[in-house]
């Protein structure tokens, strides 16, 4: 089973966060995430994205998108904002997918309100049963990598 979790660096915190597929095939935020603040070590940076992982699901309900609450809501709340935009300004954004024993580590481009966070697949790093501070070390260089 595929597993889907994100890295986010907005502002001096970490933001680590857990991605679900819905029933309909699309992956969606599932409201479980961690906030780290600056500086972490890549253990522990690597052992909150592991966590995020374990929280990845398949097949939960697909939300409401046009009429119902962000599925990013419970993090825009606990940082005191309002609109996903507002977040995704200034981020840097890494993609983290596990399948069985294989992690794949992207870095991504933030292309704006119009792209989104676009995966730089030429840089992606393929681990093999990592441990947290080989999946840290990863995730940082991958944040290194994104703009």
């Amino acid at each position: 089973m595929t597993r889907l979790a994100g890295l986010d660096l907005r502002r001096g915190r970490y933001v680590a966060h857990s991605s679900s597929l819905t029933v309909d095939g699309m992956w969606i935020a599932n409201g479980t995430f961690l906030l780290l603040d600056e500086p972490t070590d890549d253990r522990e940076l690597g052992a909150a994205v592991s966590r995020m992982l374990d929280a990845s699901r398949t097949g939960v309900p697909t939300p409401d998108l046009r009429n119902g609450p962000s599925p990013f809501a419970p993090v825009l709340d606990a940082l005191g904002l309002r609109t996903y935009a507002t977040y995704a300004k200034g981020t840097r954004h890494v993609d983290v997918e596990r399948d069985a024993d294989v992690v794949l580590v992207s870095p991504t481009r933030n292309g704006g309100a119009r792209e989104g966070f676009v995966e730089l697949t030429e840089h992606t790093v393929r681990l093999t049963t990592p441990g947290d501070e080989e999946l840290g070390e990863a995730v940082r260089a991958a944040l290194d990598r994104s703009s």
